[in-house]
């Protein structure tokens, strides 16, 4: 998985700096977010704070998920001399109490009747008096809504508002994720209304402003379950009169502007949406299909409205310059990523087994994926020196069964095809963005600060691990040399995690200061209006743009009159109004990852509980004071193991203890220790879906690995008869396995009970 759970060690100082200040002196004013282990994090409602406040355990003052609260400052010494961030926060105040909703499974505990939440948002199962009134039955999945919240003499108080289904069932757990979350998939009837009379009153040849590019050669390549096909690329190489190679790159971004009205029932809840979520075996779009799937969509061999980003390369892939146009295109192939990588490769037979459609490829397409490789290419290596950060984080792709369950999972491709079009998008992204920066325009962008002030401890701590002393505030290149070392060893996974959780989140607001991992210092979103409210913005400033342009227009008194025309027009939002739709479009899309990672673990939670008892090798990607992360191989997903765990499958006398400085387990009254990077074979011990808790024992460290590096100068020392004798010796079975071993005839047994009743 992308990210982890807010358990894991890399994420816990993320965003951990002390903001600016809000309100009273030494207080900060946010909306809380309150972790499985019990702290928690303020975002602060000031646009310009980017990092978030951490509150310790036993400091959140009740404080729940959403709520709005106001945060002391508590200068930490122990912190600052770590070379941590020195403040912490305390909940003294909740402002505001979110509209608490939660999901979970009916129970019966004696008499009562109590809702166990799912995930760990609230520690304590909620009492509800009314669930014969309400129509479920132990086992339900249900809505609860708190009526009382838990205080120090209290429990909290739930009242049940809906009835999802029986727990389990692969619809019925999709549901509770999106209840759980707020998420509605039903759009209001007005707006489903406009968006089929926009469809009704698309007219391909009213084009008269567009640039007819139905004669160019334009393709698709997309995932091969897309059905919103929001971009489409042509490319061209020529050879001007001085000689120098130049490439001419064509971006085709669908023009839903045009058919969703500003201020409209329809716009307004696109604007209320964000975003498209795209959920395991779900997607919600933001926008009514007839539009993100129909008339908005570039399908094949069909007339469709574009915006493009047409950009000139030289030979080295170094911008050259831009234009920006409104079109009309007609997309003459839809290729899936694995199907254009065997054209470019000549492996026609693969591409015809990847196809999605009539498997025909005229030469003039081969030619030009092979184009658009070579450029690529180019552009990836110029921005790579400018210092691009690349993560290589495990991606893995679930395989859903006839009845929506999860049977397997599969490592997600790596073809070059899509860096092909991540690197188009970032290009086309970019040009936008300088577009409107160079005329001073009030604009949306997107924007990621740089970690000049964030938390490294962690970081450092893992870079040690790998041999790598880094400073305080790495700037990209060392974060660069930092990664492309740990590439391909064991640290690898817990490092480029490490990193990725160093670096704040990316976000969306008019301020200018440039996304740091793309090392771009001009961004916005421009690529998917279709999925991106952001994008749906910078479209209409760019019809502002084009309306305002005079022809052959250049610098100078133009374009202070072009920057004033833009900045008087009603298309593009105030500097306020674009604060406000850049802190709710973060935080939509915080959401739908969020959906995403949490239904993608109850999938892979119910996956795993069918392999109890069952042993896998995995890495281990974190280690704290609790216990130790492990990363299965197979499944490409961390389980946990508690130090109690640890210290018993081990055999030590004492118990483990966590060593900070270098984010470690030191076994007592020895020089053993486990670190990131370390490989076990463990077994799955515990598996809880509604709670996404994977729980492992350790079974044996394996041999012959990094784990072992200490104990290997030892065994050289040993004679070859000492060695043969050892070897004869039966293998005490582990403590752990037998504790395993138990669980899983615990389970089995319980599973007996159930299917009896």
């Amino acid at each position: 998985m992308n990210e982890p759970d807010s358990d894991h060690p890399s994420n816990q100082n993320a965003g951990d700096d002390a903001p600016r200040r809000t309100g009273r002196r030494g207080d900060v004013i946010g909306t809380f977010r309150l972790s499985r282990r019990g702290f928690g994090f303020v975002e602060p409602e000031s646009a310009t704070v980017t990092e978030d406040l951490f509150v310790p355990e036993g400091s959140t003052g009740g404080a729940l998920t959403g709520d709005r609260v106001r945060a002391r400052l508590i200068y930490a010494q122990r912190r600052a001399k770590a070379g941590r961030s020195p403040f912490i926060g305390r909940i003294i105040e909740i402002v505001e109490r979110a509209a608490h909703r939660y999901v979970g499974n009916l129970a019966r505990r004696g008499r009562a009747w109590v809702v166990v939440v799912d995930g760990r948002k609230l520690t304590d199962p909620v009492p509800v008096r009314d669930a014969p009134s309400s129509g479920a039955h132990e086992g339900d999945k249900v809505v609860v809504e708190l009526i009382e919240f838990a205080t120090e003499t209290r429990d909290a108080e739930g009242v049940i508002v809906e009835v999802l289904g029986t727990q389990g069932q692969p619809d019925v757990e999709t549901e509770a994720v999106m209840r759980g979350h707020g998420i509605i998939e039903q759009f209001p009837e007005n707006a489903v209304r406009q968006a089929s009379d926009a469809v009704r009153g698309f007219r391909a040849e009213a084009s008269e402003r567009r640039e007819d590019l139905t004669a160019t050669l334009v393709c698709t390549i997309d995932p091969p379950d897309a059905r919103d096909f929001d971009d489409a690329i042509s490319i061209e190489k020529f050879d001007p009169p001085r000689g120098e190679t130049v490439y001419e790159l064509g971006v085709h971004i669908a023009d839903v502007a045009s058919f969703v009205e500003q201020g409209s029932a329809l716009d307004e809840e696109a604007m209320r949406r964000g975003n498209s979520i795209y959920l395991p075996g779900r997607v919600v779009p933001m926008l009514p299909e007839v539009l993100s799937n129909g008339i908005c969509s570039l399908q094949e061999q069909v007339e469709r409205f574009c915006k493009t980003a047409f950009i000139q390369y030289d030979g080295d892939g170094r911008v050259l310059g831009h234009r920006f146009a409104r079109s009309l295109i007609k997309s003459a192939k839809r290729l899936t990523y694995l199907e254009a990588q065997a054209l470019i490769d000549g492996d026609l037979r693969e591409a015809r087994r990847q196809t999605r459609s009539e498997p025909k490829y005229p030469q003039p397409l081969i030619d030009m994926l092979r184009l658009m490789d070579e450029l690529a290419r180019l552009i990836q290596q110029r921005r790579l020196e400018q210092g691009m950060i690349v993560l290589d984080l495990p991606e893995v792709d679930l395989v859903f069964d006839d009845d929506g369950r999860v049977a397997d999972v599969v490592e997600a491709d790596d073809a070059f095809t899509h860096k092909i079009i991540e690197m188009f998008m970032v290009e086309a992204n970019e040009q936008a963005a300088q577009l409107f920066d160079r005329l001073v325009a009030p604009m949306i962008r997107r924007i990621h600060a740089d970690p000049s002030s964030g938390d490294t401890s962690t970081l450092r701590q893992y870079a040690s691990v790998a041999g790598f002393d880094i400073p305080q505030h790495p700037n990209r290149h060392e974060l660069q040399r930092l990664l492309d070392a740990v590439r391909g060893g064991p640290a690898q996974h817990a490092v480029h995690l490490a990193v990725l959780q160093t670096l704040s989140r990316a976000e969306y607001a008019p301020s200018t200061i440039g996304h740091f991992a793309l090392a771009s210092d001009h961004y916005t979103h421009f690529t998917s209006p279709i999925r991106r409210y952001p994008d749906l913005i910078v479209h209409r400033a760019l019809d502002a743009f084009l309306d305002h342009r005079p022809a052959g227009s250049g610098g100078g008194r133009n374009r202070k009159r072009l920057a004033a025309a833009l900045r008087d027009d009603e298309r593009l939002p105030s500097e306020d109004e674009l604060v406000e739709l850049g802190r709710h479009c973060s935080q939509t899309e915080r959401l739908a990852q969020d959906a995403e990672r949490d239904l993608r673990q109850y999938f892979l939670c119910e996956l795993l509980g069918h392999h109890l008892g069952e042993d896998f090798d995995g890495t281990v990607t974190g280690v704290t004071g609790s216990g130790v992360f492990v990363q299965i191989d197979r499944y490409f997903v961390d389980g946990f193991i508690s130090i109690d765990d640890v210290t018993e499958a081990t055999g030590t006398r004492g118990r483990w203890r966590f060593n900070r400085e270098n984010a470690s387990l030191v076994a007592p009254g020895s020089a053993a220790s486990i670190r990131i990077g370390d490989r076990f074979r463990v077994r799955i011990a515990n598996v809880h879906p509604p709670a996404r808790q994977l729980d492992l024992v350790i079974i044996d460290m394996k041999p012959g690995e990094k784990s072992q590096k200490k104990t290997k100068k030892k065994s050289k020392k040993k004679s070859k008869k000492d060695s043969k004798n050892n070897s004869k010796k039966k293998r005490k079975q582990p403590p752990g396995a037998r504790k395993a071993h138990a669980t899983t005839m615990k389970i089995k047994k319980q599973k007996k009970r159930d299917r009896r009743k």
